[in-house]
């Protein structure tokens, strides 16, 4: 009966059948909307469901415009690796309740925005910056490595859980590990390889490892170019 099969389908499941009964009902030649708006859609799907949403939107988008609202940065993720035309707009709450609206960048130009803004900034003690600079540094190097990942695995049929159970499992060093030589255990290799596509670059990767937890005494803004160096490097594995 229909009542027993909902009793034993999960919440991501239920989300996945009456999105597939309301598309085709929104998007009828019939109906005085040339948009789809949806909410939060990918609350409880499994990360497969996540990537066969983001071609459904897709294709609705080809003949609506397609506004999700999502607070899942999984869908912003699997619409950048399958490489789907998308705005992202982000918002941002400020002081005093203060809304923000701005186009959002990946991760990594993300991480890396933060740092160059607290370089810049004269409000923040040095102190802090030595600190929390390497650590967004790190960050941006650790979605460079997990972007480079995600498309190599997932593209060659790896199961979802799998991918995002190594990536959970491993720190900078191992993710770069994977990147480079898709095998986590050949971290002692990672800085000679490093070095080979400079010094600087190198210096980056070693900075923002231990950076984040002792601090950074020397220049800020080169650790950053650097790192943004070193980013692009690692995208271009993919």
């Amino acid at each position: 009966l229909a009542a027993e099969a909902l009793g034993v389908m999960s919440q991501g499941e239920l989300h996945a059948l009456a999105l597939s009964l309301f598309f085709p009902r929104a998007t009828l030649d019939e109906s005085p909307f040339r948009f789809v708006v949806v909410d939060d859609p990918v609350q409880s799907m499994d990360p497969s469901r996540v990537d066969g949403l983001a071609l459904v939107l897709a294709d609705v988008a080809k003949r609506r415009q397609v506004v999700v609202f999502t607070h899942d940065d999984r869908l912003r993720e699997a619409v950048g690796r399958l490489g789907i035309d998308a705005t992202v707009i982000e918002v941002v709450r400020r002081e005093d309740s203060g809304v923000e609206l701005r186009e959002s960048s990946d991760p990594v130009r993300r991480h890396l925005d933060d740092a160059d803004a607290l370089v810049k900034t004269t409000e923040l003690p040095a102190h802090i910056a030595t600190q929390v600079v390497p650590g967004f540094c790190r960050s941006a190097i650790e979605a460079a490595c997990s972007a480079v990942i995600r498309r190599r695995w997932i593209g060659r049929g790896d199961p979802h859980v799998r991918v995002e159970d190594a990536l959970a499992r491993a720190g900078l060093t191992e993710r770069l590990a994977i990147a480079l030589y898709d095998d986590p255990r050949r971290g002692k290799d990672v800085g000679a390889k490093l070095n080979q596509w400079g010094v600087e670059l190198a210096d980056a990767w070693a900075i923002a490892n231990r950076g984040a937890h002792a601090g950074y005494g020397g220049s800020l803004t080169d650790l950053v170019r650097n790192t943004e160096r070193l980013c692009l490097r690692i995208k271009a594995l993919a």
